[in-house]
């Protein structure tokens, strides 16, 4: 397993595998008793209509950590994991557990 710093992480560009640019890494999300990241905040790129995108209430792109297919240069997402509103199950999910304060945002 290689490890990678979160403070690496920052800035760092979100390509989807199709090829669409989805932003850079913002910060990242985690459950506070696990220890578990959940997602990715990502600042969105400004060609990105964000409609279909789950986000928080800045308009910040929220990414699921399991759609992350690799991390180098940048960060490769699979665009079928990608939380977007029509698999909206699982992210409302996700948002709940964020606002309700279970997961801590820290700095990166």
């Amino acid at each position: 397993m290689v490890k990678i710093m979160a403070s690496k992480l920052r800035d760092v560009e979100l390509i989807t595998d199709t090829g669409v640019r989805l932003g850079w890494v913002y910060d990242l999300s985690f459950d506070g008793e696990t220890g578990e990241i959940l997602v990715i905040v990502a600042e969105p790129d400004e060609d990105l209509d964000i409609s279909e995108f789950v986000t928080d209430q800045e308009g910040l792109l929220l990414i699921p950590v399991s759609a992350v297919k690799s991390i180098g240069e940048v960060i490769i997402i699979d665009s079928n994991k990608l939380a977007v509103k029509s698999k909206l199950r699982r992210a409302s999910a996700i948002k709940r557990r964020i606002s309700e304060g279970e997961g801590e945002t820290p700095e990166v």
